[in-house]
């Protein structure tokens, strides 16, 4: 197509085209058109294919050195063979419009230098295309013509058709590689290169070709031999390429990927891919030792005929191992085999390799434990002195007894228990316990009942106890002190203080209980007014004076008029007549004056006092 102008050619081609078998003019394709009149201008000419069949869609564009490529035109066509017929038009395939003849042409397809040769003419219509012009079109297309698949660490040749080749390292043409149609890149792993390729001053836009580094890598994964058998194995895990085949030794290749049956040794594998690239690896097959048990841990039965266990311990060999107790019949992944009765086993471990090792073990019977007697002692006197003994036979040692369920002992005697109801139990070593129930009797002793006293008189001996007994009491003698009794329950002349009353039956029997003989003394102390400490032994100290035993001080504190303390003294037993203070002061006699006191005391009832008062001192 030619403007009529001449100020530019717009081509919109689209084509449809038949090849036989992988014949194809699909993609872009660059090159020159030349004018049959030596007048006109040669023109850069693209054509971009596509191809369904037969049938050819595309578009074309023209330029020269000085006038860049202008806009689209369409061309529709056909491809006979290696014939390629093609008309151009408009977008609605008219080619009526003004200023512009569109081309017809024919092209010879040659596929060893991807190339499109022939001629084209104007399509002239008589309304807006006169000039029966014509001339020729020789177009050439990028294609790769080496393989695109290479071995690492294999030299890398790649060939390529065109004209005036550059190859660049990005799409925007920037890092210009090599020119020509022949690379040698000096690349380790998969690369895209982008090519372009020039006519009449024309670089065409830039076309990616990758090309793939084939890498392959293996995983070998081995299984030993066991027993000296020929039972090993190698089986090998191929990635980063297709079309996996495997060689063990040199030998052949296969596409199983497992190789059995296999004796100790040395073994070369090699993984060959569908480019001819390859890996390998060294294995050594070794034979597994046979499993071994080294040790066995006996639980004997107890506490019944078949709780008994044995644990396994067990070493080598090929995992998983499993473990049989009746001679191979069943195994079980447990080491561990337990509801056995006592008696003798036999012990079968055996690896994953079919490897066997077999251990013999026996379990003790059990031996239960029989109470042979329980022996009894009720109370007496109604004390808390009941025994009970239990004799046992069998068990395992040691033995321990327990007559509450809480505390345990190694002896079977137990003692000093009140009447009532037990249960004495025994459990051996094992844990294994035997019990029996057994009733301690009760028993009475002498009863008291009721007492009654009289309190002493101040500073006399005049208290008595007199013991209450019911008409139907059995004979009983009576102490106050432990040590003499006698069959009176009366005791008088005491003085105030505490006694203990025993009273024995005729079985020997006794039974105690504390009694006090209160003191009738009013609770007075006698307190002086004042006192004179000059040592003339007349009134020479604080003194006190009360009818009874002891007064139980527990605080005094003398204050002088303002308030001071010159005196304090607390917790102490005071006799009658006995100082409270001796009028001394920091070593030496305290001056002469009215003092004020406090005296917190205890009775011997028990009754607190308080007494605020006042001293003279005298000299």
């Amino acid at each position: 197509m030619r403007i009529r102008n001449f100020t530019g050619l717009l081509l919109l081609l689209s084509l449809s085209f038949t090849l036989s078998h992988a014949q194809s003019v699909t993609g872009l394709w660059l090159g020159v058109s030349y004018p049959g009149n030596p007048n006109q201008n040669v023109y850069d000419y693209t054509m971009t294919f596509t191809q369904t069949g037969s049938r050819l869609d595309g578009t074309a564009q023209s330029a020269t050195p000085n006038l860049p490529f202008s806009g689209l035109v369409r061309v529709s066509g056909q491809l006979t063979g290696s014939t390629v017929q093609f008309n151009e038009s408009d977008q609605s395939g008219s080619t009526a419009v003004r200023s512009i003849c569109y081309w017809r042409g024919t092209l010879a397809y040659n596929s060893t230098d991807e190339s499109l040769i022939g001629t084209y003419e104007n399509i002239v219509n008589g309304t807006t295309c006169f000039n029966a012009l014509s001339g020729k079109v020789e177009l050439y297309r990028i294609a790769l013509t080496s393989d695109t698949t290479f071995c690492k660490g294999k030299p890398v040749n790649l060939a390529i058709t065109g004209k005036n080749i550059r190859w660049y390292a990005s799409a925007s043409k920037t890092g210009l590689l090599a020119t020509g149609n022949t690379f040698s890149p000096n690349i380790t792993q998969t690369t895209t290169f982008y090519i372009t390729q020039t006519l009449y001053q024309n670089e065409s836009p830039a076309i990616p070709i990758t090309i793939t580094i084939s890498d392959p890598v293996i995983r070998i994964v081995s299984a030993n031999t066991g027993c000296d058998k020929t039972n090993g194995a190698i089986e090998v895990a191929a990635s980063g390429s297709t079309g996996w085949q495997y060689s063990l030794n040199g030998g052949g290749f296969q596409p199983n990927p497992l190789f059995a049956s296999l004796v100790p040794g040395s073994y070369t594998v090699v993984a060959r891919d569908t480019y001819g690239c390859q890996a390998g690896q060294a294995v050594t097959i070794t034979g597994d030792a046979a499993p071994t048990i080294p040790n066995l841990f006996v639980t004997p039965p107890k506490c019944a005929s078949a709780n008994g266990e044995v644990s396994v311990v067990a070493a080598g060999g090929k995992a998983p191992l499993t473990y049989s107790i009746d001679y191979g019949v069943t195994f079980q992944s447990s080491s561990v085999f337990n509801k056995l009765a006592g008696g003798s086993y036999t012990i079968r471990v055996r690896d994953a390799n079919g490897c066997e090792v077999n251990k013999a073990v026996t379990l003790p019977p059990f031996i239960p434990m029989e109470i042979q007697n329980v022996s009894l002692s009720s109370t007496t006197c109604g004390l808390p002195n009941g025994e009970v003994t239990m004799n046992i036979s069998g068990g395992y040692k040691p033995v321990r007894y327990s007559i509450d369920n809480q505390t345990v002992k190694n002896d079977p005697h137990f003692t000093d228990l009140t009447a009532g109801a037990y249960t004495i139990q025994a459990k051996d070593s094992t844990g294994c316990t035997i019990s029996r129930s057994v009733t301690i009797a009760a028993s009475t002793g002498p009863q008291i009942s009721d007492i009654q006293t009289t309190i002493a008189t101040c500073g006399e001996q005049n208290g008595t106890i007199y013991i209450l007994l019911p008409a139907t009491a059995p004979a009983l003698v009576f102490s106050i002190d432990g040590q003499s009794f006698q069959r009176n329950p009366v005791f008088l002349g005491l003085k105030a203080g505490n006694y203990t009353l025993t009273i024995q039956d005729d079985n020997a029997c006794l039974s105690t209980k504390p009694v006090q003989i209160s003191l009738d003394c009013g609770n007075q102390v006698y307190l002086p007014t004042a006192f004179s400490p000059n040592h003339d032994l007349v009134n020479d100290a604080f003194i006190v004076h009360f009818g009874f035993p002891s007064l139980t001080i527990t605080t005094f504190i003398v204050y002088d008029r303002w308030g001071a303390v010159v005196y304090n003294r607390a917790n102490f037993a005071l006799s009658s007549g006995e100082p409270l203070w001796d009028g001394q002061l920091n070593g030496g006699a305290a001056p002469a004056g009215m003092y004020g006191y406090r005296l917190d005391c205890l009775f011997p009832d028990g009754t607190p006092m308080t007494y605020r008062q006042s001293v003279a001192l005298l000299h």
